[in-house]
């Protein structure tokens, strides 16, 4: 595409975002993977939305979170293909030394799931359909495969997250952690996202506990209220979200 810039910036500006704004939300991911290649400073895309230079593949990647759009869609504006990029890893919503890593670099692409019509996003919940009936590549099946993953579906009006897990995202969980974590967090980006069970159904959102007193914290902007459940009775914590799919990377088949 020879107007890839025109597109990148049109995006942008869809998107509400200034390029101050695009540098610190790469800024944010690139502490979060602890690799500053994520970074992408305003000079910098001034250069790309001008057909200057084209994207390396850990610009790509944060292009794609930034801008909620796949990687393919990105190579395909620039007029690349996956295997003259190379591919890299995709930004997991948290990652410390101790976290599992979610990657599906071996598939060579960022994976967007695409659902049967019978998968309903009427309301959050876990995902109790098989890999296979959801249509998941096998190259992702087989994290799925060790029993530590589950993926959970966000309810079509569930914006508890806000624009960190907009409803009708698809998430995966690591059932491994499932303690809340009072870290050192510097944005609210860092900040531990779970999927919690209540006696009321399911959330995805920020938690704290105090005692056995569960605390379901949302989103600034969401318009759900602060949820606050007794453990073990009325609520547990399944695990720690790592990864979202945005619902734009989500195609159903008819």
């Amino acid at each position: 595409m020879s107007n890839a810039g025109s597109w990148l910036r049109q995006r942008r500006e869809e998107l509400h975002l200034s390029r101050s704004g695009v540098e610190r939300l790469t800024g944010e991911s690139a502490n979060i993977t602890a690799d500053g290649r994520y970074r992408i400073r305003r000079g910098r895309l001034t250069d790309l939305e001008t057909d200057r230079s084209a994207p390396d593949i850990f610009e790509v990647a944060s292009l794609c979170k930034c801008y909620k759009v796949t990687y393919p869609a990105v190579l395909q504006a620039f007029g690349m293909k996956s295997g003259e990029s190379g591919s890299a890893s995709e930004i997991p919503v948290k990652s410390d030394a101790t976290s599992k890593q979610w990657s599906l670099a071996d598939t060579g692409r960022l994976f967007p799931p695409t659902f049967h019509s019978a998968i309903s996003f009427d309301e959050t919940r876990l995902v109790m359909e098989s890999p296979e009936e959801l249509g998941v590549p096998s190259a992702v099946r087989r994290h799925l495969d060790s029993g530590d993953f589950r993926l959970g579906v966000i309810g079509m009006t569930d914006d508890t997250m806000g624009e960190l897990v907009p409803p009708g995202s698809v998430v995966v969980i690591d059932k491994s952690h499932n303690t809340i974590e009072v870290g050192q967090w510097k944005s609210i980006r860092e900040r531990p996202i779970y999927f919690v069970w209540h006696e009321n159904g399911f959330s995805c959102s920020w938690c704290s506990m105090t005692r056995e007193t569960l605390f379901i914290v949302p989103y600034p902007t969401s318009h759900q209220p602060v949820q606050i459940f007794k453990t073990p009775r009325a609520a547990s914590i399944i695990g720690q979200v790592i990864h979202v799919w945005p619902p734009l990377m989500i195609q159903k088949q008819g």
